[in-house]
C-alpha cells in the first residue's frame, strides 16, 4: 500500500536499491535540463517576440522529461511506498523544478549504511 508518507527510509534501502533512487533522479534532472531550452524562462515583455521551436524537438524532449519523472516516481512508490500527491506539479509544467539546494540530493551516499 502507498502513501503520501513513506513507508521505508533511504537509509533501510540496499546499496543497489539507494543507486536505482540516484540514477533516476539524475536522469530527471539531465531531461528537464535538455527541456530548458524550450522554456520561456523570463519573463516576455511587451513587444518582445515570443520564441518558437521545432515541434518534434519540443515534444520529444517534454516525453522524455515525462517519462524520466513517471520513473522516479514508480521507483518511490516501489522502494519507498511513496505515492505520488496528485496536487503536484509535472516537471515539464515547471521551469524551476530544480534549485541549486537540490544538488544535495545528487550526493546521495550509496555506500553501507551507518
Amino acid at each position: 500500500m502507498s502513501s503520501s508518507v513513506p513507508t521505508r527510509r533511504e537509509d533501510e534501502l540496499s546499496p543497489a536499491d539507494r543507486q536505482r533512487l540516484k540514477d533516476a533522479h539524475r536522469a530527471l534532472r539531465a531531461a528537464v535540463a535538455a527541456y530548458e531550452p524550450f522554456t520561456l524562462g523570463t519573463e516576455l515583455q511587451p513587444g518582445q517576440p515570443v520564441p518558437t521551436h521545432p515541434l518534434d524537438k519540443m515534444a520529444k524532449a517534454q516525453a522524455a522529461v515525462e517519462a524520466a519523472e513517471r520513473e522516479l516516481w514508480r521507483l518511490r512508490e516501489e522502494l519507498l511506498g511513496w505515492a505520488r500527491p496528485s496536487w503536484a506539479p509535472t516537471a515539464a509544467s515547471v521551469s524551476d523544478w530544480f534549485s541549486p539546494d537540490d544538488s544535495v540530493y545528487d550526493e546521495v551516499d550509496s555506500g553501507p549504511s551507518r
